[in-house]
């Protein structure tokens, strides 16, 4: 994509004059962006090493003894790899993403290779080689300028035009219906360099190695533009509360709620070690009405006891609140209801061990619901004109099966027991309602 703001204009040419990778930085980066391992071809009593691409013969009881323990000290390189019987092409070709944070002309800047280890069948040595792909430049006020080399990518192959000139890119991450492609412009997971230069600037607001530790789990460029542009992320990195730091990156949010429990955590030396658990218990707390600038409750000393101390007061008043709404939902289509369904009202048949009634007000379908445990009043049946709801009881009152009948057809939709399950008495529920259809179909017509 072409430049199309100063800034970017101003990237761009920036990007051409950086300094090639240094010969340390480029030996570090083929240390250790793979993994130390080594081939065994049994067959040929052979073992390579990918490392340095050395191939060495040994007797049958020797590569047995390896293959049993797993290790191998290559006796060209000197490097103790691990083993494996198997020659898949991902171990004889390598790519690992490579990134050095550092600074240019007075800009942060995070700049990312493409390390390549390369082991041929016919080749006695490993072939490596580094090519610079992208950069990502930030400015003073968080502003974020990508700098890289186009790319050609399928759900299947990724290949980097290393021939080209560098244009601006950007954050190209996607996802269908049948696979996701990552951002390729994302740092985090690349092997960092550990030798790490930033801006008097990001050093003022609170950078520090420790973040570093998180490199896995956010791009240490969001880092950076967090610590630029949001005074809450400069103050919980200051502090030490790198886990919120995290938390609010990873949810993308500038704003951290409760803010006010940080500063008394802070003031009470407390450090959050779980944020997303200390987060849920505050706003429980505050639900339940307690008093989230109180020390006690916003420093527990077992976050988890805490946590789940308040969890069953506030599932009781979420359930009590539910029922209420409930009922007031159900108060408003009371007049509808009662209005629609009268005339089948005191409808009620049954024999010696079932009875059949017409259930007469919504309250009543919301109370059958709960007894239940199933939809019928959460899926709205007392707003269908064309159903008839009706419960199915034993001798003594219990609730057997709850009734669908529809108006237009006077047929059975549908009857289910407690959990949507079929009782032993469901045949007979059905052959007794059959049986009395006509009352229903009667009560249709006269009232019509």
């Amino acid at each position: 994509m072409k430049p199309k703001t100063k800034l970017e204009h101003k990237m761009l040419a920036l990007a051409e004059k950086l300094p090639p990778m240094t010969e340390r930085q480029r030996q570090w980066a083929y240390d250790h962006c793979f993994a130390s391992r080594a081939v065994c071809m049994s067959r040929k009593r052979e073992i390579r090493c990918m490392c340095c691409g050395q191939t060495a013969v040994y007797d049958k009881t020797v590569i047995d003894y390896i293959l049993e323990t797993e290790q191998y000290d290559c006796p060209y390189c000197g490097k103790a790899t691990a083993v494996e019987r198997n020659c898949r092409e991902t171990l004889w070709r390598e790519r690992k993403l490579f990134t050095i944070l550092t600074t240019f002309r007075g800009y942060q800047v995070a700049r990312t290779w493409e390390v390549d280890r390369d082991n041929y069948a016919n080749d006695h040595f490993a072939r490596y080689s580094a090519e610079e792909v992208y950069q990502i430049w930030l400015t003073d006020d968080g502003k974020e300028v990508i700098t890289g080399r186009p790319v050609h990518r399928s759900a299947y192959y990724l290949s980097w035009d290393t021939e080209k000139p560098f244009d601006i890119r950007q954050h190209n991450a996607s996802a269908t219906g049948y696979y996701q492609m990552e951002d390729l412009h994302d740092i985090c997971g690349n092997e960092l360099y550990p030798d790490i230069r930033v801006t008097p600037l990001v050093k003022r607001n609170g950078w520090t190695r420790r973040l570093l530790m998180y490199r896995n789990f956010i791009s240490m460029t969001d880092a950076i533009r967090w610590l630029l542009t949001v005074p809450e992320a400069e103050m919980l990195v200051k502090t030490g509360q790198f886990d919120l730091f995290l938390n609010m990156i990873r949810r993308r949010d500038r704003t951290l709620p409760f803010f006010h429990a940080v500063r008394i955590a802070n003031r009470n030396g407390y450090i959050v070690e779980d944020a997303q658990m200390w987060l849920d218990m505050l706003s429980m707390a505050g639900e339940l009405g307690k008093d989230t600038h109180n020390p006690k409750v916003v420093c527990p000393e077992d976050l988890k006891a805490a946590h789940d101390a308040l969890l069953a007061p506030v599932k009781r008043r979420r359930e009590k609140l539910r029922r209420q709404k409930d009922i007031e939902e159900a108060a408003k289509w009371e007049k509808d209801y009662r209005a629609a369904k009268a005339k089948y009202f005191g409808i009620c048949f049954g024999d010696e061990n079932i009875i059949i009634t017409v259930i007469q007000s919504v309250q009543d379908i919301a109370e059958e619901g709960k007894a239940m445990h199933h939809c019928v009043y959460s899926a709205g049946y007392y707003k269908r004109d064309d159903c008839l709801i009706l419960s199915a009881r034993d001798s003594e009152g219990n609730r057997l099966e709850t009734i669908e009948v529809s108006l237009k057809t006077f047929q059975v939709v549908q009857s289910r027991g407690k959990c949507n399950q079929m009782t032993p008495q469901h045949n007979e529920i059905l052959a007794l309602l059959n049986r009395n259809m006509d009352m229903i179909r009667k009560a249709a017509v006269e009232a019509a």
